[in-house]
Formats: structure tokens, C-alpha cells, sequence
């Protein structure tokens, strides 16, 4: 008996296509057999349904078209591909194994159904924007539930990387280049044994990244041997004492500095570098109340005892010639900043100490290695944890809903003083910190606020070093991004630990909490308190900043007094390709020198001048510096500024900061700004007036409230 010819789906599919009046060619009947879910054979159908399916494949090739990128710019975490005419989802998840963005590992997880039916329903509709915010919030707890599936997993692989990191030391960023190379030519598919197989996978990736970095390792040593030579031999005193260096790293509220002054006021001999005239100050006076013989150095006067055993300064004032038993620098992650990195690194380098100890967060490893290694010292790193706890709020705190005992912080003076009206219209009595207040300001008002004068504090980041505000319990952050003299940024993660670890002091609190005020800040918060390692700085070079011997050099080579020539030649022969040096603030300091070459000055007091702590952005405190180096090149002395008590608070503010000028100016030129006194009586009768401000504009309204409530009783 013959065999029954079964006739092809896709032959039948062509007959209804030119039933419908459409040209076969324009449709790809093997899709269209797909899309029907018909068998190869025989697959037989009516019409409409064959019409209906081929405006939904219409639809979905215009959705391949342009709602495909459209939904991917909408939720970037979608990816897609294309196979035999369909499109396969999935959801990319991010695991960040350090903080920076770098070192993420990526796992692709499949949708659910709910998901399918949306992305489905979009692809039928060609509307992108179908159901859009369901399947952003189904995204969202899809990369939630992952990460929380993969946390211990996690976990493990931060530690592990953290430990290599500790292992290569300077030469971190090399590992981290190398592995986040090899991270970034990856995905991981989400299965039930990922989470165990996860840190197998990555050992040979990880084992890799360190043996480049070691290898790389001698090259970079060598190319340090030429670049730190003569930068490091110039410090002779701390070359002959052969140095121990010990790194005190942890987290804000971990003990490190406490452990390092204990060590420091036990020695014979010490010094304590300070990164605010405030720290200097707290712990001059703690080294006195110690029965030793103490005295304070900054940049705008001396206190204490004449030829103290124990010394706490700025850091831009560090002894760099005098032998001591244990110096201290606190607050050594500072060695990344390009306004004042230099004062760290001249210290680092520099000091003549039997030992030395610096304090700071992990940030700053890479570099203190570095420097150990560059100038052949031992270096012992000892890790310090948080003594309390740290709990980042779920829920948004707005400021209606702020408590005694919280900081509110904010980054702008505008922006703090926004929100202390808003929290004295409220009923609370607020304490104010930002950094154009003078240091005896702020101890102030952090002294009000520990007293409980003031129930809540408003603050900049000025609280991250240096305050005691013991009954802190919680930072609510109302901004988490700032203005740093260049444009605005987010803050980085190291920023805002070290803002938030003020909360929860030990001895006062048993935990501290940190919240935002509103769901936009949550984010970046939780990812910077999650854990994962501080990651190096991409750019690892030291800031430097020349100082008046390579200044008299230069001058003489090239046969000038011109300050801004000198400074530019300065730049070419230092920051070389390959030069382990960057410019600290070159840029603006070359824009002061234009200003004191107007001055015939001998080059050294230019150099003063252009390095002299005025606001460089501020037209008028610029033009005060002008007169003052006019003054000094006619030999007429610069008398007291006169101030109105009466003015504004930014009056105020400026008028401290030009008081504090004239006093640092005063310990190099005593002959011409020889009214000291007269400046420093002034100082503290504008500090008086500000904080006479802050202190009745605080309680104010919430006494004049208090008295309408009585009057309407």
C-alpha cells in the first residue's frame, strides 16, 4: 500500500500567506510555524489565527528594532539575546567584591514567569513602557534575593581579596587591574551550586592577578629606586634612624589613634600630627594633663612648655629634623588628597622617629607599603575593627522625623544652614559644624551639642576627623553628593564610612545607626557599609609640593625671581611620565604666585606668601594678600584688621579666616605684621559674634513659639 504523503507545515502556512493577500517571500514561514507551535508536519490551521500570529511577529521585530533598547536604557540590568527569532532574557546582577565599582562579579539569573509574561507582553504590544515599573521592581528583587543566595559566598571572596591585597601591598593596583580584567570577560549563570563553587572558580583567577603583581613588582621597585632617590635622601635624619613604621588600620570608632597615643605619651619623646589645628589642640591638652612636658606647633602659633619632650602639631608644621622616640600620624588616608596629600607625604617620608606610627583606614595601604618598601624600612600592619556595631536604617528619615541625638549632615554651608532652620522651626535646640567655622567654633558647638545643650547637630563632613560628640546615636545623611571645588560628585565610599562611623561612639553608645532622608540616599549608603574592601587608588602617585630649598635651587639655575616660572619648571622636571610624584593644588598655587610676583620680593617670600592658608577662591581674601605683599616689598608693617561685630555671619567667618592668615604671616614676617595681639583679640571677638549667632538664632524661634503657645493658653 502506498505511503500517505504528509504534507510540510510550512507549505500549508504558504498557502494561507497568499490566502491573506501577502507577498511568501516578506514572511519567514519557519518563524511563523514556531511562533504557532505547529509540528513539522501536517501542521494544519485556520486563518486567523495564522493572521493574528504574524501581527504579533510584525510587533516583535519592531520590538527587536527599537523597543529592545529602549527597555534595556529604562533597566539596564536586562540583557538579551537573540535565538532562531526569539528573545532570551535575563537579568544581570552585579556583586561588588570591592568598593569602586571595580571587581564586580557577574552572575546572569533567568526571569520568572512573571517577568516572561511582562517582557512577552511587551514584545506582542511593541510598547516598551508596558507594565515598565512592576518589571523594574520584579528586576529589583530579583538582584536582591541573588545577592542575598550568594552573600556568604560573598563574603568569603571579600576576605580572600582582602588578604591578597594585605599580600601585594603596593602593588595592589596591579592585582586589581589584572583581576578585574579577568572578572569583567565573564558571567556566571545563577544554579543551586554556584554559591559553593563560586570561590573554587576565582582561586586560579585570583592566584593569576597576584603573580603579575609580584612580577610587576620588581620592575616598579626599580623604577621607584629612580624616582624616590633623591625625594627620600633629603629627609637625613630620618634616613639615619632606621625606622620602624607601624600601620594602626581600621575604621573610624576602632581604637586605632587612642592605641597610638598610648604608645606616644609612654615614650621618652613624641610627636602627634594632626590633620585639623583642632586635634592638635585635644590632644596638646591631653599630653599636658598627663604631667608631660607638652607644647602645641601650627601654623599661626606655639603653646607650651620651651623645649617640650612631647609635641602635638599640624601636619604641615612637622619637625622633619629633630630625632624622636614614637611620632604619630593621624588620619594617614589623607595622603590622597591633592589639596594637602603633600603635608602626609613630606611626613611619611620625613619624620625622625624610632617608630612611627600612622593611623587610617585600609584606603592608605598601598601607599604606606609602598613608601616602606621605597625607603627600605620594616612595616608591621595592625588591624584594628569597629567596637560597635553600625546599622544602616531600612526606612528613609526625613527631617521631620529627626531625634535628639542625631547629626544631620549635608554639604554645602547654604544646605546646613537650610536645614538647621528647618529643625529650629521644629522645636529643636541645634548645634551647627561646617568648615568655614574657626576651630574654636566648632569645639563650641560640638561641646553644646556633647553637653546637651543643643539636642541635634547640623554638620558637614567637618565632623568626619577630630570632634568628641559622645551622645551621637545617629547620621542621617540629607545630600550624598558634594561640591569639590571642581563639580559635583557622589561622595566615594570611603567618605561616607568615615561620616557615618561617627555614630555609636564607644562608651556611649552600644550601636551606632545611619539613615538618609529619603529612599535616593539609601543606596549608596548600603552599598558603602557593605562590606566589601576599600579598593587602592587607581592612581597611586604621591602629592608633593616643593619646598624653599628646591625653590632657591631652581631660582638660581634659572637666574629668575619669578615665583610662577619657577613653579612651572618645577612641574616639568618632577611629574615626568612615570614619576611616582603628582602636583599637589599646582593649579592654584601658580595662580597665587601670579598675584605675589606683582611684589619685588626675594623668591623665598614669595614662596611664603603663595603657600599662605587664605581662601584662594575668595576675590576679597585675594586681594588682601595682594596689599599684604605690597607691604611687605614697601617695609610698612600691616596693622590689625578692623572688623564690624556687626555683620553678616559669612563677614564673620571671613574675617576669622583673614585673622588666621595674618597670625600665620606673623610667625615668618613678625617685623611687618607685628600686631599680633591686636589680630588675635579681634579673631576672638568675630569668633564670639559667631557663635553668639549660632547659639540665640538656635533657640530663637523655639522661643518665641513657646511663647505664642503660652499666650494662646
Amino acid at each position: 500500500m502506498p505511503r500517505k504523503h504528509v504534507q510540510a507545515t510550512t507549505d500549508i502556512l504558504l498557502e494561507t500567506v497568499r490566502r491573506l493577500g501577502l507577498p511568501p517571500r516578506s514572511v519567514d514561514l519557519e518563524a511563523l510555524r514556531v511562533q504557532l507551535g505547529l509540528p513539522e508536519f501536517g501542521g494544519f490551521v485556520e486563518d486567523a489565527p495564522v493572521a493574528k500570529a504574524l501581527r504579533e511577529m510584525k510587533a516583535r521585530s519592531a520590538f527587536s528594532d527599537g523597543g529592545v533598547a529602549a527597555l534595556r536604557r529604562s533597566v539596564p540590568a536586562l540583557r538579551v539575546a537573540a535565538t532562531r527569532g526569539q528573545l532570551v532574557w535575563s537579568v544581570r546582577v552585579s556583586l561588588p567584591l570591592l568598593d569602586d565599582g571595580r571587581l564586580d562579579v557577574r552572575i546572569d539569573v533567568a526571569p520568572d514567569g512573571a517577568m516572561v509574561g511582562i517582557l512577552d507582553g511587551m514584545a506582542r504590544r511593541n510598547d516598551p513602557t508596558w507594565r515598565l515599573e512592576t518589571l523594574r521592581a520584579a528586576v529589583a528583587e530579583t538582584q536582591a534575593q541573588t545577592g542575598r543566595t550568594l552573600r556568604r559566598a560573598v563574603e568569603r571572596l571579600r576576605e580572600q581579596i582582602r588578604d591578597d591585597l594585605r599580600e601585594v601591598g603596593a602593588d595592589a593596583a596591579t592585582y586589581i587591574d589584572n583581576l578585574d580584567r579577568s572578572l569583567r570577560s565573564r558571567a556566571f549563570t545563577l544554579s543551586p551550586n554556584l554559591s559553593q563553587s563560586l570561590g573554587d572558580t576565582l582561586r586560579t583567577v585570583r592566584q593569576r592577578a597576584r603573580t603579575v603583581a609580584r612580577e610587576d613588582s620588581g620592575l616598579r621597585r626599580l623604577r621607584d629606586q629612580v624616582g624616590f632617590g633623591a625625594y627620600i635622601e633629603k629627609f637625613t635624619a630620618a634616613r639615619r634612624l632606621g625606622r620602624r613604621i607601624v600601620f594602626h588600620m581600621g575604621p573610624t570608632n576602632s581604637g586605632k589613634t587612642y592605641a597610638a597615643l598610648e604608645l606616644l605619651r609612654a615614650a621618652p619623646t613624641g610627636t602627634y600630627l594632626a590633620p585639623l589645628r583642632l586635634l592638635a589642640l585635644e590632644n596638646y591638652e591631653a599630653l599636658a594633663e598627663r604631667g608631660l612636658r607638652a607644647g602645641m606647633v601650627t601654623g599661626e602659633e606655639i603653646l607650651g612648655e620651651d623645649h617640650p619632650t612631647h609635641t602635638a602639631r599640624t601636619i604641615e608644621t612637622a619637625d622633619l629634623i629633630r630625632p624622636v622616640d614614637v611620632a604619630v600620624i593621624d588620619e594617614i588616608q589623607m595622603i590622597a588628597d591633592p589639596d594637602r596629600g603633600w603635608a602626609w607625604t613630606n611626613a611619611l617620608f620625613g619624620i625622625p622617629a624610632k617608630i612611627l606610627v600612622v593611623c587610617g583606614s585600609d584606603d592608605a595601604l598601598a601607599y604606606v607599603r609602598r613608601a616602606a618598601e621605597a625607603a627600605n624600612e620594616s612595616l608591621e600592619v595592625v588591624t584594628f575593627v569597629r567596637k560597635t556595631p553600625l546599622v544602616l536604617q531600612d526606612a528613609p528619615v526625613p527631617l521631620d522625623a529627626v531625634a535628639p541625638g542625631d547629626a544631620v549632615v549635608a554639604f554645602s554651608r547654604r544646605a546646613v544652614h537650610e536645614n538647621r532652620e528647618i529643625l529650629v522651626a521644629a522645636g529643636h535646640r541645634v548645634a551647627t559644624i561646617y568648615g568655614a567655622l574657626s576651630p574654636e567654633v566648632r569645639r563650641a558647638e560640638a561641646a553644646r551639642f556633647r553637653d546637651g545643650e543643643a539636642d541635634v547637630l547640623v554638620t558637614t563632613d567637618a565632623i568626619g576627623m577630630g570632634l568628641n560628640l559622645g551622645p551621637l546615636k545617629r547620621v542621617v545623611f540629607s545630600a550624598v553628593r558634594k561640591w569639590d571645588g571642581v563639580g559635583e560628585r557622589a561622595l566615594t565610599n570611603s567618605e561616607i564610612r568615615q561620616i557615618a562611623g561617627r555614630a555609636g561612639r564607644f562608651g556611649h553608645q552600644d550601636e551606632g545607626f545611619v539613615a538618609a532622608v529619603d529612599e535616593t540616599g539609601l543606596e549608596p549608603i548600603r552599598a558603602a557599609l557593605a562590606g566589601a574592601p576599600t579598593a587602592p587608588a587607581a592612581d597611586t602617585r604621591f602629592f608633593v609640593r616643593p619646598d624653599l630649598i628646591a625653590i632657591n635651587s631652581v631660582a638660581a639655575e634659572m637666574r629668575t625671581d619669578s615665583l610662577r616660572e619657577v613653579l612651572a619648571h618645577f612641574a616639568r622636571a618632577t611629574f615626568y611620565a612615570g614619576s611616582p610624584f603628582q602636583p599637589s593644588a599646582l593649579e592654584e598655587i601658580l595662580e597665587v604666585a601670579r598675584t605675589v610676583d606683582k611684589a619685588r620680593l626675594p623668591i623665598q617670600e614669595k614662596f611664603a606668601f603663595s603657600v599662605c592658608p587664605v581662601d584662594r577662591r575668595d576675590p576679597v581674601s585675594m586681594a588682601m594678600l595682594e596689599r599684604w605683599t605690597q607691604a611687605r616689598a614697601n617695609g610698612t608693617t600691616v596693622a590689625a584688621l578692623r572688623a564690624n561685630l556687626s555683620g553678616e555671619l559669612a563677614y564673620q567667618e571671613r574675617t576669622v579666616k583673614l585673622a588666621s592668615a595674618y597670625l600665620w604671616l606673623s610667625r615668618r614676617f613678625p617685623e611687618t605684621f607685628d600686631d599680633v595681639e591686636a589680630m588675635r583679640a579681634m579673631r576672638a571677638r568675630a569668633n564670639g559674634a559667631i557663635e553668639a549667632h549660632l547659639h540665640e538664632t538656635a533657640t530663637r524661634k523655639v522661643e518665641r513659639r513657646t511663647r505664642r503657645a503660652a499666650s494662646a493658653g
